[in-house]
């Protein structure tokens, strides 16, 4: 075994497991959280979603830029029968919600830290389903196609496939 396929069979699996993370975190913060804020009081609104906000940063957005250190990894060291045009589509798909987040989402929740608004929570709720749950849902697809590739080919390593 070569330190490249050595490095291959930690990277994809970090990739994969802090892929599946951030996608059931982006999943349960878009369906369950956003929904909930608007029986959030508008007195007790600012500081619930500064709260709110103070959390999410190490428990969603820290494992969302960590889980791009892989995903590029991927690039160079990722297992042979996943192709490099499946690595793009992931960071595709991952660069489409990060610019919608940074250009979209983070400029509502800025506002949301300022006061209560139903059509705040009611543009975030349809952007992120837009623009971040879509492409998510693609890279979920992606990841499961590079995941059932790995698992393929380790049940037949004789053929591997493309």
């Amino acid at each position: 075994m070569t330190n490249k396929n050595k490095i291959s069979n930690v990277v994809f699996p970090v990739y994969i497991l802090l892929a599946f993370y951030v996608f059931g975190g982006g999943i349960v913060n878009s369906l369950v959280a956003y929904k909930t804020w608007r029986a959030v009081g508008p007195n007790e609104f600012p500081e619930f979603h500064q709260i709110d906000s103070s959390l999410i940063i190490p428990l969603f957005v820290v494992p969302v830029f960590v889980s791009y250190i892989p995903l590029i990894l991927l690039f160079w060291f990722r297992p042979m029968m996943i192709s490099r045009w499946l690595v793009w589509l992931a960071l595709l798909f991952n660069l489409i919600a990060l610019v919608s987040t940074i250009t979209i989402q983070i400029p509502i929740q800025i506002e949301l830290d300022k006061r209560f608004s139903l059509e705040l929570i009611d543009r975030l709720i349809s952007t992120d389903f837009l623009y971040r749950k879509i492409p998510m849902l693609l890279l979920a697809i992606i990841n499961f196609i590079m995941l059932y590739k790995v698992v393929k080919y380790s049940n037949n390593p004789q053929t591997p496939s493309t």
